[in-house]
């Protein structure tokens, strides 16, 4: 073990860090992480409300809540009182809003997966299936142009290989990136 280069995760002292870059890197890093435990907590159990209130050693506020701010402090400040019909109505659609971008969310895991070579599993697969079937036509069209450009890009890049020369050197034909 003398080997090791790095000390990995290990408890430490909660105490105020003194050197500022650090501290602020300490923060970004932690509230990071209770976001990260926050967010994994509503997506498991989805009628949990959560509030998560902060400030950087910079004095620059951070929050995140789910369903909305309104019902979380409002349970907070009155967790015996219910809801008005009209929050129940702004809760229940934050919550399908966030069901929505977690399943596009996991349609964008499924396509980084396959473009990254990496093999699908089956309910991957079965999302990929449901993510074509609802593609629209214009969505083909750009994603057609996209490939069209990758394509130009590739070619480019293969002929500057090709000739020796440093793709730094040279721009892209017909004004690509």
């Amino acid at each position: 073990m003398s080997g090791r280069k790095y000390l990995g995760r290990r408890k430490i002292p909660i105490e105020k860090i003194e050197n500022e870059t650090t501290r602020l890197v300490t923060f970004s890093k932690r509230k990071s992480g209770l976001y990260k435990k926050a967010s994994k907590l509503v997506e498991k159990y989805e009628d949990v409300d959560v509030g998560i209130i902060s400030y950087s050693p910079n004095g620059k506020p951070y929050s995140f809540f789910h369903p909305t701010f309104d019902s979380v402090v409002g349970r907070f400040v009155s967790p015996d009182t219910q809801p008005s019909e009209d929050g129940r109505f702004f809760d229940t659609n934050a919550r399908i809003k966030v069901k929505e971008r977690r399943g596009e969310l996991d349609k964008l895991d499924v396509i980084e997966k396959i473009i990254s070579n990496q093999a699908p599993d089956a309910n991957d697969m079965e999302n990929v299936w449901e993510y074509i079937d609802n593609v629209k036509e214009e969505d083909v069209t750009r994603l057609e142009e996209w490939l069209d450009l990758v394509d130009l890009k590739l070619n480019h890049k293969l002929r500057m290989l090709e000739n020796g020369a440093s793709s730094s050197t040279q721009a892209p034909p017909n004004g690509g990136f």
